[in-house]
This record gives C-alpha cells, sequence and structure tokens, in this order.
C-alpha cells in the first residue's frame, strides 16, 4: 500500500487522460474531480491486486451514459454501443438550458449506488476499483475511495478507455455475479431514483444497465455500482488488469520530468525501462497537425473523424468517443480502410510535441500533436469476445479486415 499525494494525482490526471485513447471524459473534469478528493481528510491510499485479502468486497465505482433513441439509418441503429464515459463533462450553456447536469451533480450521486448495493449486500466495501483508464472513471473511483476511507485497487478492467461495457475483462462470463445498483445524476435528492439489478449473466447487467439510462428518469446517464467481486475473485488471473493505475503515475510523471523531447522519452520509458515484460511496447505513429476535425453525433455518441498532415503524408483517426483506428487512406475514403497503422483494442493517444496528453475533447484544427500507438495489455487482445467487440465496432467505420495487432502493422516495434 502506498499513499498518493497531490503530486501523484496530477501524474496520474495527465497518464489517464495519455492511455484513455482520445477518450474517457475531459481533462477539466478530471481536474475537477482532484480538487474534490485534495478536500478530503482521508488519505489516498493505492493497494496491489495481491495486497487484496480473501475475504475483502471491492466493487467498481463509475459514471456514463447512453445512446439516445433516435431515429437514424440502418447503419446508425446498428452500431451497438450503450456506453460512453465521453458523456462525463460539463454542462453547456445550451445545455443548462434544456436540463442535463452538472460536473457538481456527480459529487454526491456517486455514493448512492455504492451506499445501496452495500445494504443489499450487507456487506461493507474494503475496496473500490477503477471501471476503465480515464480523466473521469479513475479520478471518481480515487474520489469514492478518498470519500469512503477504503483503498483503490491499483488496477482496472481495460487498460484503456472503452465505447462499450462487454469490453471489460470485468465482463467475463466466468466471473460470479451479484447484484448491481445505479442511480440518476442529481444534486436533489427528492429526484434521485436507485435501482438494484439482480440478474444471472454480466452481460445481462450490463445491458439493464444501459437500458435504464435511457428512461426519462435518468436522461441518457447515471451512476452505477458493479462488478463486486470478493477477494478471491480479484486475484484471480481473469477479472482485473494489473498496474493501470500506477501505469498512468509513471506516464505522468516521465512526461513531468523530461529534459528533452517528452514524447520520445515516454516511449523510451515505455519500451526500455524494464516495466514491461512486453516491450517494445509504444511507438511514434506520427506527428504533424491537425487539418481537419468532423464531427458526427449519433444518438449521444460522437463519431470523430481526424486528418493530420506533416506536408509529406497524411493520416487519418476515427473515433467513436474513443479512438479506434489510425490508417493512411486518403480521406474521404472511396471505399473499406485498406491501410491501417494502428485499431483498437490496442491504444492509439493523443499528445502535444511538448508532452501534454489529450482527449478528443481538446484538440482543435491547427494544432501540433503526436500521434502515438500503443500495445494494449495482453488481457483484451487474448480475449476473443472483447477482440469481437472491436471487429463489429471498426467495422461500422470502414474496416473488415479483421484485428491486425500494432506491432504486426508497425514493424518498428516488434520485438
Amino acid at each position: 500500500m502506498r499513499q498518493l499525494n497531490e503530486q501523484d494525482l496530477n501524474d496520474i490526471l495527465n497518464g489517464a487522460a495519455f492511455l484513455a485513447s482520445g477518450g474517457g471524459g475531459s481533462r477539466a473534469m478530471g481536474e475537477d474531480i482532484r480538487d474534490w478528493i485534495l478536500e478530503e481528510p482521508n488519505p489516498i491510499n493505492l493497494i496491489e491486486v495481491d495486497e487484496v485479502q480473501a475475504v475483502d468486497w471491492s466493487v467498481v465505482s463509475f459514471a456514463g451514459g447512453a445512446p439516445s433513441n433516435f431515429e437514424g439509418s440502418a447503419s446508425e441503429t446498428s452500431l451497438p454501443f450503450k456506453f460512453s464515459s465521453h458523456l462525463l463533462a460539463r454542462k453547456t450553456k445550451d445545455e443548462e438550458k434544456s436540463g442535463g447536469y452538472e460536473i457538481a451533480d456527480l459529487k454526491t450521486s456517486i455514493f448512492y449506488p455504492f451506499d445501496l448495493l452495500e445494504t443489499t449486500l450487507g456487506q461493507s466495501f474494503s475496496s473500490v476499483m477503477s471501471l476503465e483508464i480515464g480523466t473521469g472513471n479513475t479520478f471518481l473511483a480515487l474520489y469514492v475511495a478518498a470519500k469512503k476511507g477504503i483503498p483503490i485497487v491499483d488496477c482496472d478492467g481495460a487498460g484503456r478507455s472503452i465505447p462499450d461495457l462487454s469490453m471489460l475483462t470485468y465482463s467475463s462470463p466466468d466471473l460470479p455475479v451479484y447484484p448491481a445498483a445505479m442511480s440518476n445524476i442529481s444534486s436533489d435528492s427528492s429526484e434521485i431514483v436507485k435501482s438494484a439489478l439482480y440478474t444471472e449473466q454480466v452481460a445481462k447487467t450490463n445491458n439493464l444497465l444501459t437500458d435504464i439510462m435511457q428512461t426519462s428518469e435518468f436522461g441518457n446517464s447515471g451512476v452505477m455500482a458493479a462488478y463486486v467481486m470478493e477477494g478471491s475473485t480479484v486475484t484471480g488471473d481473469t477479472p482485473v488488469m494489473a498496474q493501470t493505475v500506477s501505469e498512468a503515475q509513471g506516464v505522468g510523471a516521465t512526461l513531468r520530468q523530461a529534459t528533452t523531447d517528452p514524447v520520445t522519452e515516454l516511449i523510451d520509458w515505455y519500451n526500455t525501462s524494464g516495466n514491461f515484460p512486453d516491450a517494445p511496447r509504444a511507438i511514434e505513429l506520427f506527428r504533424g497537425t491537425i487539418e481537419t476535425i468532423e464531427h458526427e453525433n449519433i444518438g449521444r455518441l460522437d463519431r470523430v473523424t481526424i486528418v493530420l498532415d506533416n506536408g509529406t503524408e497524411k493520416i487519418c483517426v476515427l473515433a467513436l468517443n474513443e479512438n479506434l483506428i489510425a490508417c493512411r487512406d486518403s480521406y474521404p475514403f472511396a471505399g473499406e480502410i485498406q491501410e491501417p497503422i494502428a485499431m483498437g483494442p490496442d491504444l492509439i493517444c493523443y499528445i502535444t510535441p511538448e508532452g501534454l496528453p489529450q482527449t478528443n475533447v481538446e484538440i482543435y484544427e491547427g494544432q501540433e500533436l503526436v500521434i502515438v500507438g500503443l500495445k494494449a495489455r495482453e488481457k483484451s487482445r487474448q480475449n476473443q469476445s472483447i477482440i469481437e467487440g472491436y471487429d463489429t465496432i471498426l467495422s461500422e467505420l470502414g474496416y473488415t479486415g479483421g484485428y491486425i495487432p500494432i506491432e504486426d502493422l508497425n514493424p518498428g516495434l516488434s520485438s
């Protein structure tokens, strides 16, 4: 166990923005939640997976949104995505007029499902886990840990931010299923609606969570406590990706301490530090200027197409909240994508030449940006269900060639 201080939290914030692969919420929201954490008198303790005791109970606290019910084309309505941490952002002026929630509403709401589950199970949680690595849900888990005076486990369920709950190792059908709980997001306790979900399969829990978010009471967003695990399950082989919070902290610390080119030093940290058994793990895919950013709303999801130019060649990054594929095909595409250079579950990460990680919320046309490709954790790459989920997403974006590991697309990354 080690205690996290303010500098550690700042490093985790930068690392989470990088590992989120363009998604995971906004940096501004992560900064807000960090400030809530620093207001708490309790220390923030990070424990390793093997420090979790067999008799302990752990839970994943998180927030997200679901697509709106909408009329669209056959292609749009066939999109499988039901969850988005990209929706975690400050309310805009238009949203203030039409309802919705503010970031401050999460400060109280995040605890309703946690407390309901403790009551339902008759158990007190000994630790909390992050859903994914991103500025939103990683810091919400840290906040729950600080407020409740319990540690956060150094792990998550994806090693990055994800567009669908089925892409989590937590969603493994081999894991025991416990009740899940959720509530809507509001600072007004009289408007809070809470629900406890009992199913025999985690896939049904995932579907119910996102379906309930689409009701008028929830307004396409909610906070949740789910994927309850006994300590003996947490420490097993299947359910968690270990040391991902530490990885985010390491990314942030490396960038903060860089003395020359922070991007090169970060890639060197991944490839030569000895911290990663799958090294070399990172590669600079492209360095150029954002020529165009095109947004298309699909329900509550945001399809983003980013074209970057370095004066010699161009690449295109396609995202549905998170970055999902980068390619050298000419844009606009004449047909299917033929020249991918990286694809999910491998990570396509944004960082400025000065070493500031960016998400799709922050980037802008004319900005200089470096695209770093990163091998996904092996638990994602070897999980056929997760790979099939990414294949389905990529086919909607115009790529049907099946998953190709980033090292096979980039010989410079092969060991």
